[in-house]
């Protein structure tokens, strides 16, 4: 048995390969439409990286908004009772002093009117007999209380604050009143309208006035509105602070997340706006959503954020 190797091809094989002739071309195994694939990928990847490297990504602050109307008063009850008689209606302009909601008065309208009784029979004494003390030491009396009863009955009439239009009626006839319980609002001339957003705080210091500020209602999807900041609060509050500054009436309008918000306010420029179907008016308490573009940056940035960084530290 010999120790040489045996040749892995047959000698038949090699003869045959060593022939011109037999020498063919490369023998393709893959199709030729993954080969067009690999070239539409190459270009799109090309084509994203360039896009990337030449557009920019806004970044927003969002948040709730509502709308409120500087310049409105509120009208109070300042003692508890059932209303008489409802005197306005809501969009009736009134004076100042004018007479809004009348409480029931009974008891003090019966004290009223036995004061004067009384004030009238010891002036009547007084007139029979000048020489007599007593009846003018009554008078005196009797005038204090007269006049106090006619304090307590003006009290149980609300009037208005100031001249101006009636937003809105909170109260009917008969409904029973708590002391401190708002009846109505009064929009004063020349009152503005306002857009009122909470966004977060970590946006404080990117917020500054003459910011866009894009607005949608909510009820009115896609017709968006666009505002100009007009002021940041400085110091950010929180969800209680929040309610407090809306007021009772309005504290329960947002849901208020936890954590720090900053106060942003816009001017409307009217008091309507416009939809694809009508014109419609703003009304104190409606919400929406606001966003407010605090930056922009590249797009490789946005995707790959350590690009940011590293971009820092090379500076």
């Amino acid at each position: 048995m010999s120790d040489s190797p045996r040749p892995v091809f047959r000698q038949e094989a090699l003869e045959h390969h060593a022939r011109p002739e037999a020498r063919g071309g490369l023998l393709r195994l893959m199709p030729g439409w993954i080969h067009a694939t690999w070239w539409v990928l190459v270009g799109l990847v090309v084509v994203g990286g360039v896009g990337l490297s030449l557009v920019e990504i806004n970044d927003y602050a969002r948040g709730p908004v509502l709308v409120r109307v500087k310049g409105l008063e509120e009208v109070t009850s300042t003692e508890g009772g059932r209303v008489s008689r409802v005197l306005v209606r809501r969009g009736e302009r009134v004076r100042a002093g004018q007479p809004l909601v009348e409480l029931y008065a009974g008891g003090e309208v019966a004290e009223r009117e036995r004061v004067d009784q009384e004030f009238r029979s010891q002036l009547a004494a007084w007139l029979l007999e000048p020489a007599n003390t007593g009846p003018r030491q009554a008078l005196a009396g009797l005038r204090a209380q007269l006049e106090l009863s006619e304090a307590r009955m003006s009290e149980r009439v609300l009037k208005a604050p100031c001249d101006g239009r009636v937003g809105e009626v909170r109260v009917r006839e008969q409904q029973f009143l708590q002391p401190g319980e708002v009846v109505a609002s009064l929009v004063r001339d020349g009152a503005e309208t306002w857009a009122v957003a909470l966004l977060p705080g970590q946006y404080r210091p990117l917020l500054h006035p003459g910011q866009p500020l894009r607005l949608e209602l909510t009820g009115f999807p896609y017709s968006y509105q666009m505002l100009e900041v007009a002021s940041v609060s400085d110091d950010l509050v929180g969800p209680a602070e929040v309610r407090r500054l809306l007021g009772p009436g309005l504290k329960d309008a947002l849901t208020v997340t936890d954590g720090p918000l900053v106060l942003v306010e816009a001017k409307l420029p009217s008091e309507t706006f416009n939809t694809s179907e009508d014109t419609y008016a703003y009304f104190t308490g409606m919400p929406g959503q606001a966003w407010v573009r605090v930056r922009a940056r590249n797009g490789w940035v946005t995707l790959l954020p350590v690009l940011e960084l590293l971009g820092k530290h090379r500076g």
